[in-house]
């Protein structure tokens, strides 16, 4: 248990009357988690407000309340700050004796390559005999316990409680993806980076974010804000430019495919459908790779991965050979089923037209000695960036010789209204178009028109196994679906 006085510094207080030499049992956000000597962090969120809740919870025992909007006649149990949204981050690392500091955090931020970068260092990280963590879209991991993940970046008490369970469990080494809206919502408050990462900038949750500039300064928070002793940059990005500007104290390691300025550069590679071979130019001199991973965007996700291992003074060679094991992370650029009997079958996490881009040009790299097909099953996410869909349906119907619109996740969108929104991209002339609102007869579709020689690419869903329709989340898989398929 901690004091008052142990979690909220006197500096950060507006007004109070509270005992700050109470004890705290606990620290909750959710209202319905508060019980006796609970303290209640009131933030006001996108859907709900938690200061509607502040007579509720001094009602169940709270010893105290936290808040930054609340006329309350509780003076005794209202302490007052600025900002509840950006303390409670802070209060909640207090509350469990700040457990960052106890091993080495990486934070990924970009629109892209989050995710498999994430997994590939935990996978190098592993096979060098480190106890490793891992936070982000797939999963959550502690050692070998993993944990589900509903958030990219879990919420600033759930994050530091997560932190709190991997200093007792002898973590190392721990790997989070960090959202735009994390950073903007300060889930990270309280948080010790060794590395901060930036990934790409392209067009993403403008839903949220309103506008392109937004997004981007939601992102420069991790490196605006925190202190980084180390950054990992890609100067292939035009934005990375901005990124290494604002961390001019921090240590700065850059990557880039062919730029000769960068850390790390790719010197030659050769792509094939069972994986890549390159030559990368470290800091340590030229060191050959093999990977099964393919497509330049992978090479990309390697650099990245690379550029940290450097970052935290790890073994750069011992990474490039350990690379030919790993897998990267389920969905991205997955094979649904293997079998010389059927054609080469992808499922992708790609929910952007620049990641879409990126693995269709992988496919058509790989296509282009043989006369298959490509065929893309697309689908947009509904209660989400609309702007995106139409650039989305551009992409697939420029790479595609057959594009199938369907739905992926609509929530609580018409799924045909999205497939409208989706429709205005697709250039007819370019693609053989088909619009099919049933996801599993999509696919099925794409798979009666696929040859033997033909690469078929199911996007948007990759390592999902569930399909929201209104406001629940039914089972679906599309891996499952393709095997169902041929044994049907």
């Amino acid at each position: 248990m901690k004091t008052l006085k142990e979690l909220i510094y006197s500096s950060e207080i507006l007004d109070s009357q509270v005992d700050l030499n109470f004890k705290v049992s606990e620290i909750v956000q959710d209202s319905r988690l508060a019980v006796k000597s609970s303290l209640f962090i009131a933030v006001k969120g996108t859907l709900s407000d938690g200061h509607q809740f502040v007579k509720e919870v001094l009602n169940k025992g709270a010893i105290a309340v936290v808040e930054n909007d609340y006329p309350s006649d509780r003076a005794d149990l209202i302490i007052k700050v600025a900002s509840t949204r950006n303390l409670a981050g802070k209060i909640a690392s207090r509350f469990f004796n700040k457990p960052t500091k106890h091993f080495s955090l990486v934070g990924i931020t970009g629109t892209n390559g989050k995710t498999t970068t994430a997994f590939l260092l935990d996978q190098i990280w592993m096979q060098m005999g480190l106890v490793t963590g891992l936070i982000g879209t797939v999963q959550n991991k502690i050692g070998n316990e993993i944990i589900p993940s509903d958030l990219t970046t879990p919420g600033p008490i759930e994050l530091q409680g997560l932190f709190h369970r991997m200093e007792q469990k002898k973590i190392q080494a721990c790997v989070m993806e960090v959202s735009s809206i994390a950073l903007d919502q300060a889930r990270t408050e309280g948080s010790f980076f060794e590395v901060g990462v930036f990934t790409n900038f392209t067009q993403d949750h403008l839903d949220y974010h309103q506008t392109m500039e937004q997004y981007f300064n939601a992102k420069l928070k991790l490196f605006r804000n925190y202190n980084l002793p180390c950054i990992v940059v890609n100067i292939d990005d035009s934005q990375g430019v901005e990124v290494l500007a604002c961390s001019k104290k921090s240590q700065q390691i850059t990557f880039s495919l062919h730029n000769q300025r960068a850390s790390f550069y790719i010197r030659d590679a050769s792509f094939k459908k069972t994986g890549t071979t390159a030559n990368i130019q470290t800091p340590d001199g030229v060191m050959g790779l093999t990977t099964p991973l393919i497509g330049a965007h992978n090479l990309m996700n390697i650099l990245t991965a690379l550029g940290v291992i450097k970052a935290l003074n790890q073994d750069v060679a011992l990474a490039i050979k350990l690379l030919e094991q790993a897998s990267g992370a389920p969905g991205r650029l997955e094979r649904a089923i293997v079998g010389d009997s059927y054609p080469n079958i992808f499922v992708d996490y790609a929910h952007s037209d620049d990641a879409l881009e990126n693995v269709l040009k992988t496919l058509a790299h790989l296509g282009s000695d043989s006369p298959g097909k490509i065929i893309t099953v697309l689908g947009c996410g509904g209660d989400r960036d609309k702007t995106k869909r139409p650039k989305m349906a551009k992409v697939a119907s420029t790479y595609s010789d057959i594009t199938i619109a369907t739905s992926d996740n609509p929530r609580t969108e018409d799924p045909e209204v999205i497939l409208n929104d989706l429709e205005h991209g697709i250039d007819q002339k370019k693609t053989s178009y088909h619009r099919e609102v049933n996801r599993r007869k999509a696919i099925y579709l794409a798979l009666s028109l696929a040859k033997p020689e033909d690469l078929v690419l199911i996007a948007g869903k990759g390592h999902e196994n569930y399909q929201i329709i209104g406001t629940e989340k039914q089972p679906f898989d599309d891996k499952q679906v393709v095997k169902d398929y041929y044994r049907s």
